[in-house]
């Protein structure tokens, strides 16, 4: 079954890709040899593809094309040697195993607070700080008498903190560290990157970087990389009013934040698209349309395959 931490894994979502492709195509030896250089390139790929060949046996469904061909990520088989799946059935397939994701989401409740998809949702703490969590966000608090803690594990937050010299407020995401004594704030994790921008007061992030109001930084989880710039505060938190507002992102890390407003999977599995730049203000309540808007400069395209899963490639 698909399990809360494979929720927004690139990895995971890649070999479900590959699983629908490989169904539709089950003749095409091009995509075969691609699929073939995608499994060989990270043991983790292997380690997705099981997952997911064993989400759909564990269904009941008829048995995906190449299902056994890395079980245990060593043994190949042929493609005559396993029984194929028409199209429809892949699809019908797959949405069974859209369902099963959805119902992990739903049960999902880790963390002190949390907002399911499409919601967003305003929770003051014990000291009078409020937190505005955005759709699909999870935090863990922890007050005692001499400080004030709170993690982000997923999502998006603004917070407005209650002064008090004594007890700093600290937001950790992802290993980041965020003080303050009182001000008001975004911090926004993804995949890829924490996002930190200042609406008011000022807010030190890790050891070397001071923000003002009108400053924000984004750090790259992979490499520490931190990039500082300028921001309007009227666009800080846009969320809030059902807006995406990005400046010189990734469409990578676009469609990351759009994932969490999306009831159902986004499939990316398109390196050089992904890392393509955008800028731009996109409707949060409209997920489709915003991301065909994303992509549409860049050759892209969205095709719906149900409801729940939209995959982005090039045209």
């Amino acid at each position: 079954m698909t399990t809360p931490e494979h929720r927004n894994d690139p990895i995971w979502e890649q070999a479900l890709d590959w699983l629908f492709r490989l169904q539709e195509r089950p003749r095409d030896a091009a995509l075969q040899a691609a699929f073939n250089t995608w499994l060989r390139a990270n043991p983790r790929h292997a380690e997705a593809w099981n997952r997911a060949t064993g989400t759909w046996q564990a269904m009941g469904a008829v048995p995906p094309v190449h299902g056994d061909q890395w079980q245990a990520g060593t043994r190949m088989v042929t493609m005559s040697q396993r029984r194929r799946m028409r199209p429809l059935a892949a699809v019908l397939a797959l949405a069974a195993c859209l369902a099963l994701w959805l119902a992990a989401d739903r049960f999902w409740t880790a963390g002190d607070h949390h907002t399911a998809t499409g919601e967003t949702r305003q929770v003051t703490l014990a000291d009078g700080s409020r937190v505005t969590l955005d759709s699909d966000t999870t935090l863990d608090v922890a007050y005692d008498p001499g400080q004030r803690a709170v993690r982000l594990l997923s999502g998006q937050a603004f917070f407005e903190v209650t002064p008090d010299a004594h007890r700093p407020f600290t937001v950790e995401a992802a290993g980041i560290a965020v003080t303050v004594v009182g001000t008001a704030f975004d911090v926004g994790l993804t995949d890829q990157t924490v996002q930190v921008a200042v609406q008011q007061g000022k807010v030190q992030v890790g050891a070397a970087t001071l923000l003002s109001p009108g400053e924000a930084v984004r750090i790259d989880r992979g490499t520490g990389h931190a990039e500082r710039h300028g921001i309007g505060t009227a666009d800080i938190a846009a969320w809030r009013s059902g807006q995406l507002v990005v400046d010189g992102v990734s469409v990578g890390e676009a469609v990351d934040r759009l994932r969490r407003y999306h009831r159902g999977l986004i499939l990316l599995n398109d390196s050089d698209l992904a890392a393509r730049k955008v800028t731009g203000v996109y409707d949060l309540t409209d997920p489709a349309s915003a991301l065909a808007a994303i992509l549409r400069p860049h050759g892209g395209t969205v095709t719906q395959i149900t409801p729940y899963l939209l995959i982005l490639s090039r045209g």
